[in-house]
């Protein structure tokens, strides 16, 4: 059966801003309420938090991918599979072969800058794109030029959106009348009078005790539905402990592993926009250094461990948890958790940890700092910020 939610790839060019419009509008549709999904479906391992830390720092720890045969086939299989609307955002330069899982998409929003020593580069770039979404059987509603220094400018609507993006670097938002043009077609294909995604996801839920993030922030009034680490106490006191437990909705890092513990030792689920319902598995611990899939460093510090997981593949198996393994870690003091990991595994993270330590916190990028989210030490508050340098972000990028 054809999936009824839409899919809008955003397709251009390399260095047209296209990852800068994709986190633009997500945070616009957020703003608006709109259910949906950014999935990167290349493989630089670019969410939100490459447009909301440092930029240096975003420097350092970004990191290019391959287009392997497997990617590929998670993005498909994602594209396909999708549980409510997408924005997907593309790689610059596909070949023929990853070219094909644009198909999966139902609509396009085209990017392309403009060139000082090749007048005519918007045009060709933007002629290449049109072709490939042609190929792909991909309707384009949008065809936008992005310039680094000038003026937004809407040039038309109707029967396509056209116009001028200025300033599409990291660590800005999108802004002006084509922005909003956009931001307002998307709204109206993300719509969906008949159904109620979050009413539809959360009566699936596997639990009766089941969390919905967005609505409980609109409750407690906080600002913007923006979680803050002076929050984590207070849901402490809320929730029922040892209890079974789902989670819903966008939040931090660190509120998810947070939510983990208080369920601990009960089950516990969130909903993963790509996978649905998930819990997190169980990892293996592994004494030697010999890990698939991912590494895990340890590195000692007075007070705490640090450890810092990435990976080698562009999407980790949840259904492989033994190629997952950790390394063990000191119980005898505090464990500072950070790397570019879904939730699923962060949570998996730390109720493999947690219980056995001291205290534990989650890093996170923003922030700049990372934050307790449990402990047995009445010297170490739930909620406290460490601040602290991570060795990867040390790495020069002359």
């Amino acid at each position: 059966m054809e999936n009824p939610f839409p899919a809008v790839l955003i397709g251009g060019p390399p260095h047209s801003g296209k990852s800068v419009l994709v986190y633009s509008l997500t945070q616009a549709l957020r703003q608006a309420n709109v259910p949906h999904y950014a999935l990167r479906a290349c493989p630089d391992a670019e969410g939100d938090w490459a447009n909301e830390a440092d930029q240096q720092t975003v420097r350092a720890i970004r990191v290019k991918g391959e287009f392997s045969d497997e990617f590929m086939a998670r993005v498909a299989w994602y594209l396909q599979q999708r549980p409510l609307p997408l924005l997907v955002d593309v790689g610059g330069r596909p070949t023929a072969e990853q070219e094909a899982i644009f198909r999966y998409c139902t609509h396009a929003i085209l990017l392309a800058g403009e060139e000082k020593d090749e007048p005519t580069a918007f045009e060709h770039d933007m002629a290449e794109w049109q072709a490939k979404m042609a190929r792909q059987g991909v309707p384009v509603f949008a065809r936008c030029k992005s310039v680094l220094h000038g003026e937004n400018e809407l040039l038309s609507t109707q029967p396509i959106i056209t116009g001028t993006l200025a300033g599409l670097e990291r660590g800005q938002i999108a802004t002006g009348p084509t922005f909003t043009a956009l931001v307002e077609k998307l709204q109206e294909l993300f719509t969906f009078p008949a159904v109620d995604l979050t009413e539809l996801h959360l009566a699936q839920a596997p639990v009766e005790l089941t969390l919905d993030l967005g609505a409980l922030a609109r409750t407690w009034q906080i600002v913007d539905g923006r979680w803050q680490p002076d929050h984590l106490p207070q849901l402490w006191d809320y929730l029922p402990e040892g209890k079974p437990l789902a989670i819903y909705g966008r939040a931090p890092n660190w509120l998810y592993a947070t939510l983990a513990m208080v369920a601990y030792p009960a089950p516990f689920w969130l909903y993963d926009a790509r996978l649905g319902w998930v819990q997190p598995p169980i990892l293996p611990l592994q004494a030697d250094e010999r890990q698939t899939g991912w590494q895990v460093a340890a590195y000692d510090q007075p007070d705490f461990t640090l450890l810092d997981m990435t990976t080698h593949s562009q999407y980790l198996d949840i259904e492989e948890a033994d190629g997952l393994p950790l390394m063990p870690v000191s119980t005898d003091k505090g464990l500072v958790l950070s790397g570019k990991i879904p939730h699923w595994l962060l949570t998996a993270v730390t109720r493999r940890f947690a219980p056995l330590l001291p205290w534990t916190a989650v890093y996170q990028p923003p922030l700049g700092q990372a934050i307790v989210i449990y402990s047995k030490e009445t010297a170490v508050s739930i909620g406290e910020k460490i601040l602290l340098t991570l060795p990867r972000f040390l790495i020069s990028n002359s």
